[in-house]
């Protein structure tokens, strides 16, 4: 199947949002995700299905000024 990561056409075998993050080795600190216009709260990961042609944002805390 392939999904939309950022913006980007990325094929993929996960079937759950913590699958998609471990198979595409993403670091999780910081780390917050949307699939279409939803934020998925961390503790919905491993619950959470990836459909094909999802559109999936990763967004990074950082710190700055």
């Amino acid at each position: 199947m392939e999904i939309f990561l950022n913006g980007v056409k990325t094929p993929t075998q996960a079937s759950t949002l913590s699958e998609l993050i471990a198979e595409q080795s993403i670091a999780t600190a910081g780390l917050a995700v949307a699939i279409g216009l939803r934020v998925i709260r961390r503790d919905e990961w491993d619950a959470t299905p990836v459909a094909d042609q999802a559109e999936i944002t990763l967004i990074r805390a950082t710190q700055g000024g």
